[in-house]
């Protein structure tokens, strides 16, 4: 099936308009959201949504990621939060379950972030291969001296209930600075990843910090010691500002021009450079409010394909997924 047939079924079949009044779509979690409802209002309110109901298989217990195959049109990679069993999982267009593998010779202590990128820097000549990155990024506390990022190759969307395995190549790493914690990682063309922190910072002077993004480049796989990442950046976000203003993941465009960095309320959309996958500062971000659409806790965000369709993913096995549009940065459309 064909990713726009597979996307007009979804429109036809499932497709549920969402007003911009604020009501709850779930409501088992209502009361724990309703206090926060009208703490931020930043960002566009998207006019409609799309809701996917999510076919999950009964490991997938807590959905923590989201990320598009950039080789197989209408797959998506996702994992469970921390100390499940470490299985990647795959979904469709649909919701429904493409296959779930183990990840061999590893734990989850706390996998928060998934990206597919190229498995290597692209050398001429070269074949394009896809992996998908598993980042043993989270860390409340703050307090783990080092974490890791595990590569495999990209596996093929199976059938419902399948179960097979991968084995991964693993980077571990440690800050430049000090421990962080992280929920949001991406991998640009070039094969560089980078990670962006997720809770409030201060500085020496007792304020706020905006989020800081840290690179580990491709060259630096594989390695047999611990590595770097390096301070490479900050974002215009400021975690801590408002209640909800914790990032939780992050995701760059099929065709890397645009970096979708998503909070509990936002998702903002920056402009990038599309081989090394760095924010353009030059060009302000646009910014959706997302508290109307989304589960309590939201985790995921995804591009839906390449019409700039965005998807979020929320924790629970019975959380659906909702696919939203959220406006560019002016001049990038």
């Amino acid at each position: 099936m064909t990713r726009a047939l597979v996307l007009g079924v979804v429109v036809s079949a499932v497709a549920v308009g969402i007003g911009c009044t604020g009501r709850d779509m779930v409501t088992g979690r209502a009361a724990q959201r309703r206090p926060y409802l009208a703490t931020d209002t930043m960002g566009v309110v998207p006019a409609t949504a799309v809701m996917i109901p999510l076919q999950a298989r009964p490991e997938l217990l807590e959905n923590s990621a989201a990320t598009l195959s950039l080789s197989q049109p209408g797959v998506f990679f996702t994992i469970n939060d921390s100390e499940n069993d470490p299985l990647l999982f795959a979904f469709d267009s649909t919701g429904a379950d493409r296959g779930a593998w183990r990840v061999a010779g590893v734990a989850n202590v706390d996998w928060e972030a998934a990206s597919a990128g190229p498995c290597a820097a692209p050398t001429a000549g070269s074949a394009r291969r896809t992996c998908v990155y598993i980042g043993e990024v989270g860390d409340n506390e703050a307090k783990r001296p080092t974490r890791a990022i595990y590569k495999v190759n990209e596996p093929s969307p199976q059938r419902a209930g399948f179960l097979g395995a991968v084995m991964p190549v693993a980077l571990v790493y440690r800050y430049v600075d000090s421990p962080h914690d992280v929920e949001a990682m991406y991998v640009a063309p070039n094969g560089d990843t980078f990670l962006i922190t997720k809770r409030r910072l201060l500085d020496a002077s007792g304020r706020l910090r905006p989020a800081l993004v840290y690179a580990l480049p491709a060259s630096l796989w594989p390695a047999d010691s611990v590595v770097v990442a390096t301070l490479v950046d900050s974002l215009p976000i400021i975690p801590g500002s408002a209640p909800m203003r914790q990032i939780t993941d992050a995701a760059l465009s099929p065709d890397a021009r645009h970096l979708a960095v998503r909070t509990y309320a936002q998702v903002y959309i920056f402009a990038t450079d599309s081989i090394t996958g760095r924010v353009n500062h030059a060009i302000p971000p646009s910014t959706c409010n997302i508290v109307a659409f989304d589960r309590w806790p939201g985790e995921g965000v995804a591009w839906f394909g390449r019409s700039g369709r965005l998807l979020l993913t929320s924790e629970g096995r019975e959380s659906p997924l909702i696919s939203i549009v959220c406006p560019l940065p002016s001049g990038t459309e």
